[in-house]
């Protein structure tokens, strides 16, 4: 681990040295994408936030500088689908991570991030304030294995996770950026694997797969950062949801095709986010969300989508309301306890007066 955490600081130091990149041309045409637009009825997206890290700058932007630090949102998307029950995009990270993020990640995992996450901020939890069931969930989509999208994998044993073939590979043999923390996947068993080969195009991307059939969850080879990253177009009724997973972690890598400091696959990268953003140009109402920026969220916002802005004093408040109202019950129960007492006395009472008035 030592040794990959080293290699992975050299890689990022060494990445300023890249030869600079030429302007790919991206034809204007548009494959298996109907107009006018027809988004798929009854879906809706939700939108949980379950932490943050604070990374140095020059791993979110190559040519940033080593002191300056930048936070990123770590989310999670939930699809909510009137047939198919609920899709996870990610799982955000592990709620251990609450009380001791170095005994969970390692000293030198948290030395290159610093993640902050309160007690009811994981993904769990939230569901369950928003009234969408764990047991729901049936399918967990994977943009990569790294630890901000696997933390709490193994919690929906009864899912299935959904990954490229190619990610699966590096996170086992811990290639790409060493981010991977095989722990949270160990137990895993139902997987399904993801072979973009051969795959049909979409819109201006080169390869993609259909989830369901049905047209309305569409996974999009989105390799480069990571060895087989997943992007996932979502067809909401009013306008298509692309979740760019790790082709763009900030509005800004998307919008002015800024390098991360980090990838396995440059140049794929940077084709894979001009085809993005040309896919934008001939698809204006495309919403497309970054995959750890919350502001950039809240700007795209569709009315088919709905966004859980994670309070601690929100859940304090709902914390007291439960207990105020598990109080209530509880007078409310211990009330009808005693009137019912009552009741049987004076019902005991009239009899025992009733059999003295027979015996007189």
């Amino acid at each position: 681990m030592t040794t990959r955490c080293l290699v992975f600081f050299l890689v990022l130091f060494l990445s300023a040295c890249d030869k600079p990149l030429r302007l790919p041309y991206i034809t204007p045409e548009l494959h298996h994408w109907p107009k006018p637009y027809k988004g798929v009825a009854g879906l809706r997206l939700h939108v949980f936030n379950t932490g943050t890290v604070e990374v140095p700058s020059k791993l979110v932007y190559r040519g940033g500088r080593l002191l300056d630090t930048h936070t990123l949102d770590i989310l999670v998307f939930v699809i909510e689908h009137p047939r198919r029950g609920l899709i996870l995009v990610g799982t955000g990270l592990n709620r251990e991570i609450t009380d001791d993020p170095e005994r969970y990640l390692g000293v030198l995992l948290t030395s290159l991030g610093s993640p902050v996450m309160e007690k009811g901020q994981d993904i769990l939890s939230q569901l369950q304030r928003a009234k969408l069931p764990n047991e729901r969930v049936r399918y967990l989509i994977l943009p990569d294995l790294q630890l901000d999208h696997t933390g709490e994998l193994e919690s929906f044993p009864s899912a299935q996770a959904i990954v490229t073939s190619t990610e699966h590979n590096a996170a086992i043999d811990q290639e790409g950026t060493g981010l991977y923390l095989t722990k949270e996947y160990d137990n895993v068993r139902k997987w399904r694997f993801i072979d973009v080969a051969g795959a049909k195009p979409l819109g201006t991307f080169r390869a993609h797969q259909g989830l369901f059939g049905d047209g309305s969850v569409l996974l999009i080879d989105a390799a480069g950062a990571t060895a087989g990253g997943l992007a996932v177009l979502v067809r909401l009724p009013a306008a298509p949801v692309m979740l760019c997973g790790n082709l763009a972690w900030t509005v800004e890598q998307y919008r002015y095709a800024r390098l991360p400091g980090l990838l396995a696959d440059r140049d794929a990268w940077w084709e894979k986010v001009w085809r993005l953003k040309k896919f934008k140009e001939l698809v204006p109402e495309l919403a497309v969300l970054p995959d750890h920026d919350w502001a950039a969220i809240e700007a795209a916002k569709t009315k088919d989508m709905v966004l859980h802005p994670f309070s601690v004093q929100e859940l304090t408040e709902d914390s007291v309301k439960k207990t105020s109202e598990n109080k209530a019950r509880k007078d409310g129960q211990s009330k009808r306890r005693q009137k019912q007492a009552t009741q049987k006395k004076r019902t005991e009472q009239r009899g025992l007066g009733d059999r003295h008035r027979r015996q007189g």
